[in-house]
């Protein structure tokens, strides 16, 4: 049988190893421990490499999509009130607005609903929550609800509201139509 030839560029000793794993003899002892021998020099080096896949190139591949969910819009900006009127204004200042402005609802609609609402800045504990909005309601609320019955409106016309709001620093009246 012909002996395989070594390429030159193999230096001398590793011309005996390969010589020994291209031999058709069969299985013999060295050569079974050096394939044991580079099997277990091997595996410890293919356990930290990272298999290449399909999200070696895109992270997010396989996975199952997430839908993009907008932000929910600007709630509108809040209806301006028909009137507004800060809380301790004299009914001199705000009489003669009040007058136009229901005579003008009165005009365009006949069975119209006044709807007077106090805001009344928040007090640090009920007592005086209770006292705050009673002075309030008498001092501003009952004077504009007066004024609007004064300029034409029917009583059964105007729905009042007392309400505590953190929003405000001093009593506000707003007046809206429906």
């Amino acid at each position: 049988m012909p002996k395989p030839s070594v390429p030159a560029t193999v230096p001398h000793n590793m011309a005996a190893i390969l010589r020994n794993f291209r031999s058709f003899r069969g299985i013999m002892a060295p050569r079974a421990l050096l394939l044991a021998g580079s099997i277990l020099l091997v595996t410890p080096l293919l356990a930290g490499c990272k298999l290449i896949d399909q999200r070696t190139f895109n992270p997010q591949a396989s996975r199952p999509p997430k839908p993009y969910v907008p932000p929910a819009p600007p709630a509108p900006k809040p209806k301006p009130p028909f009137l507004q009127i800060e809380g301790g204004t004299p009914e001199a200042e705000y009489g003669p607005t009040v007058d136009k402005a229901v005579k003008a609802a009165l005009a365009r609609k006949e069975n119209v609903l006044f709807i007077v609402q106090l805001l009344v800045p928040l007090q640090s504990d009920p007592a005086a929550q209770a006292k705050a909005m009673t002075e309030a309601t008498q001092a501003d609320l009952e004077p504009v609800a007066h004024r609007i019955n004064t300029a034409g409106a029917q009583p059964i016309q105007i729905e009042m509201h007392a309400v505590a709001d953190g929003s405000v620093t001093h009593p506000v009246v707003r007046v809206d139509v429906r």
